[in-house]
Parts: structure tokens; sequence; C-alpha cells
């Protein structure tokens, strides 16, 4: 049985750094392949925290994507039970929209290196708290949401006001990708040069310039975010083979 699950909606959105942190720390964790229709078999009662990763569809297209709808049904139940739950990009606005939060196309789409304000609950939140203002950090979204009712916005930027928001004490939404590596991002950029070509505003070199500058940071960022979220956790130690435990 996986600690965590995860849930993929597109191939290339993948956990990223954040794997590598699970594997270090022996947290064991599944993806469920949405786009391969796949649901989860564990039990429910044994899972430690869900994660909902990003994708190019929007949360309103059940009929094309019909998982959406399901996947919104299982988020509400993991906030209703107090389940550990983080959403980046789409899974952000799904947990919004799963919590009646109004999701709707942004005036400017964020895609690339872009700066976020923490607001005076981000400064003291103990996931987010160490990224200073201004923090630069990489963004791939058009759509926004209105703040879910309940929940402490943490970041914002100059063209949307909700980056970043808690739930509770263990629910974070992020609009932008603390979890992307720069392998990850020249394979979206190859992947959707036709839809940057039309955004003029858009260069995809200088998105793979500023990767070099600012990848490294992002990586610090992410890893202290996540450290923290998976230290919360409650998971038992495992035991390698050898029969020493591995620390969690």
């Amino acid at each position: 049985m996986d600690d965590i699950l995860v849930f993929q909606h597109e191939p290339a959105e993948e956990l990223g750094s954040f794997a590598h942190l699970l594997d270090e720390q022996g947290i064991g964790y599944s993806h469920i392949r949405l786009f391969g229709d796949e649901i989860p078999t564990e039990s429910w009662d044994e899972v430690r925290a869900l994660i909902v990763l990003g994708g190019s569809m929007g949360v309103h297209e059940e009929e094309k994507y019909p998982f959406l709808k399901w996947e919104k049904t299982i988020i509400r139940a993991a906030i209703k039970n107090g389940l550990p739950l983080l959403g980046i990009c789409l899974g952000a606005q799904l947990i919004a929209s799963a919590v009646g939060a109004e999701v709707y196309q942004g005036n400017f789409k964020e895609i690339g290196w872009y700066p976020i304000s923490m607001t005076l609950e981000g400064e003291m939140d103990s996931l987010l708290g160490h990224l200073p203002d201004k923090a630069i950090v990489f963004q791939w979204h058009g759509d926004s949401f209105d703040l879910p009712k309940g929940a402490h916005r943490l970041a914002s930027s100059l063209y949307y006001d909700n980056q970043a928001f808690r739930i509770g004490r263990s629910i974070y939404g992020l609009q932008f990708h603390l979890e992307v590596t720069p392998a990850m991002i020249d394979r979206w950029i190859d992947q959707s040069w036709k839809e940057l070509a039309q955004i003029p505003y858009i260069s995809p070199d200088k998105i793979r310039a500023d990767t070099l500058v600012y990848s490294q940071t992002l990586k610090y960022y992410g890893e202290r975010f996540f450290s923290e979220f998976i230290r919360r956790l409650s998971i038992p130690k495992r035991r390698r083979e050898d029969g020493q435990q591995v620390k969690t």
C-alpha cells in the first residue's frame, strides 16, 4: 500500500523534484493515471495524503474528461476527512471548484517565469513563509478562481489575486509550479509550441533562458515547501529488506 496517491492528468505533468524527496525518505507513492482511465484500488483508510497535479484541461470539461467529476468528489471527501491535500495548477483549481468557488478564464496567460507577492498570511505560513516577496516562480496557466470559502490567501501576482491558498492546516492550492524541473519545462514547450506561437508576448527562448537563471532557486523553494508538507504526514517508518528502518 502506498502512503500518497498522486492524481496525474497528463503524461508530461509529473511530480518532478518532489519525487526525489519522497524516494529519499522512503515514502511510498503511486500515480493514478487518470488520462489512462485508472481508478485507485487502495484502501482509502490507509492513504496518508493526496496530491493533484496540473493539466491542460479546464475544471468544467467534465463531458470531455469524465474523471474530473469523480475527482472533485474524491477531493471533497478528502477535505471532509481531514486528509492532507496538495493541488498544483489544475489541482488547485479543482480544489477550489470542489468546495464551491468559481473557476474561470483569466485575462492573461501566465506562461513562464513571473514574480508572486506573499500576503501577510503567506509570510507566516510554515510551508511557504521562506519564499521572499517577489519570488520568481514558474507558471503555466490561463484560468483563475475565486478564493474558496474559509481559505487563507497566501500569495498573489500582478494578474491573478489567488496564487496560493491554504484551507485548515494541511490543504494547499498552488497556481504556480514548485515541482517543475528544467527537463519538464523543455518537454512542455516542445509539446505546446503551436499554442505558444499564438501568444505574441511569450517567447520559448526567453523561458529557456530564464530557466537557466531561476531553476536552482525554484528547486530550493520547492524542496523546503514539500519537505514540510510530508513532515506533517502520519506515516509509519518502513523497513528495508536488510531489516533497518527507513526514516520518514
